[in-house]
């Protein structure tokens, strides 16, 4: 038997014939999973990790990496994950967004495991959404990150890379089997290439159904511009089995985007004066109305019509889009009805 090695965290035992740890004897208090602890600068190493019979110093160990949002990045030493916020202003659940209608579909998902595993599918779900800029995808995703990393303890990675992304998930299953990841891919025909055979793509396509797909896990996407991935993505079974069309947002939406902005510094009249103006406008260009006209007091008239000259509906969304609902569940044909499945 070889001697202790004693170090701050914990001493162990090991066999020098089978060059195993032995079980492990903790003679200090070990590091809690949820704790978040800092390396002291001058203590690079704490415990040490074993792969194929060789032993490599490692800083602090945990069992789960804490629920929350993450990137994916690598270096000499492999993939990590890197928690990162996620940029927003105020999040609002605003008339007309299928907020709730997403989050009923996703809690679904997550509690009928039992019958993906009856019939040996895997636990997986994927979700698309398109519009135009200024829509509230974005709003939509942090909500729905909110849900995973609050209400289930999971985690979320941000897509940046889907080789990457593809490998750390696999990675991620081997630590934690069974904790619920949303992954997010926004604009999501970035990652594509001019044909299916291209690397990009076949990195995309891989981290949705390939080979080393994974349990327990929901795709959210984002786009643009439908009408790129139409056939080459939504149409293929298994990739994304919810489509979700967002409009830009209609008046009751805009009015109390845009009170929850300006409160009481503007009267009723006033107030509704703007929602009649930015009609056909997204959250973004009413976000910027008021930071130009309210904030940095420029004329709200000329604002409106540069954000209006400025703006560009390249979307198959034809047509005048108010009422009562923001969004549909399918795509659109050209003359902007809803497009039934082939």
């Amino acid at each position: 038997m070889a001697k202790s090695s004693t170090g701050s965290a914990r001493a162990v035992e090991y066999d020098e014939d089978k060059n195993e740890a032995a079980t492990p004897k903790t003679t200090a208090n070990p590091v809690s999973p949820d704790a978040a602890v800092d390396d002291d600068e001058d203590q690079a190493y704490y415990h040490w990790s074993k792969r194929n019979g060789v032993f490599r110093p490692v800083g602090h160990t945990q069992d789960q990496v804490p629920s929350g949002i993450y990137e994916i990045d690598n270096d000499n030493s492999g993939w990590f994950l890197s928690k990162v916020k996620f940029p927003s202003d105020n999040l609002l659940r605003l008339p007309g967004m299928p907020i709730d209608y997403i989050l009923d579909q996703i809690d679904t998902f997550w509690k009928r495991e039992e019958l993906f595993k009856q019939t040996g599918l895997l636990h997986k779900r994927g979700i698309l959404m398109y519009g135009p800029a200024g829509c509230g995808k974005t709003s939509i995703i942090r909500l729905l990150c909110d849900d995973i990393v609050h209400r289930r303890d999971g985690i979320v990675i941000m897509v940046t890379n889907c080789r990457l992304a593809e490998t750390a998930l696999g990675g991620i299953r081997q630590v934690e089997p069974r904790r619920p990841i949303l992954t997010i891919i926004e604009d999501i025909e970035t990652f594509m290439g001019q044909t299916d055979e291209s690397s990009s793509a076949r990195a995309l396509l891989a981290l949705l159904d390939g080979e080393t797909q994974v349990d327990h896990v929901v795709h959210l996407a984002t786009t643009n511009k439908p009408d790129l991935l139409e056939d080459r993505i939504v149409k293929r079974p298994g990739r994304f089995d919810l489509v979700i069309g967002l409009n830009h947002p209609i008046a009751d939406a805009r009015k109390a985007y845009l009170f929850n902005l300006l409160k009481d510094n503007v009267s009723q009249e006033e107030l509704l004066i703007m929602v009649d103006e930015t009609e056909g406008l997204g959250l973004a260009h009413l976000r910027e109305l008021v930071v130009a006209s309210y904030c940095l007091g420029l004329d709200r008239k000329e604002t409106l019509a540069r954000l209006r000259t400025n703006f560009k509906n390249k979307l198959s969304t034809k047509g005048k889009r108010e009422g009562v609902m923001g969004f549909t569940t399918s795509f659109l044909d050209a003359d902007g009805k809803v497009k039934l499945n082939d």
